[in-house]
């Protein structure tokens, strides 16, 4: 099985600052584990959100893709490779394109599983476990609003090697 995807997904959390590891993971946890204690009170809001943010992610995931395609041609992308940052990756100091890349790439793969996982669970809507159904449910919110804070964050970062004068 390719699992290559695992360095990347190493390398995003390798790169991952403590005060953006906050808003993009300690906030969408909490917002999962609402939305789980709301399921598990017998408020079905989990099925609801995922429901209605499929076609959200779908876009996103295509967005994402045609947004690292065309900045990784753009020259302003490829001066931000001559700037250092204070973060370490793989014993070097990180550019400010390879963070970048990483971000895209990060959330392409991440959108591409919740793709998957939403799919299969469409699949197979006929065997239904409540324990597993909603532990994938609130796996599935958690890395929703993952995706959503770093979508934020990459396209800041963007913005501002871009707008670079």
């Amino acid at each position: 099985m390719n699992v290559e995807f695992l360095y990347v997904i190493g390398d995003y959390f390798s790169t991952l600052e403590k005060k953006c590891f906050v808003t993009e993971w300690v906030l969408p946890i909490m917002l999962g584990i609402g939305c789980l204690m709301l399921s598990l009170c017998g408020i079905d809001t989990q099925y609801d959100v995922i429901e209605k943010s499929f076609g959200f992610v779908g876009t996103l995931f295509c967005f994402t893709l045609a947004s690292l395609n065309m900045l990784l041609g753009r020259d302003k992308m490829k001066e931000a490779d001559n700037y250092q940052t204070n973060i370490k990756y793989r014993n070097r100091q990180a550019t400010l394109y390879e963070l970048v890349v990483i971000s895209y790439t990060y959330l392409i793969l991440v959108e591409g599983f919740l793709c998957i996982g939403y799919i299969i669970a469409h699949m197979f809507n006929f065997v239904y476990i409540k324990f597993i159904a909603t532990t994938l449910n609130t796996l599935y919110v958690i890395l929703l609003f993952n995706i959503l804070a770093t979508t934020i964050r990459t396209i800041s970062a963007t913005y501002f090697i871009l707008m670079k004068r």
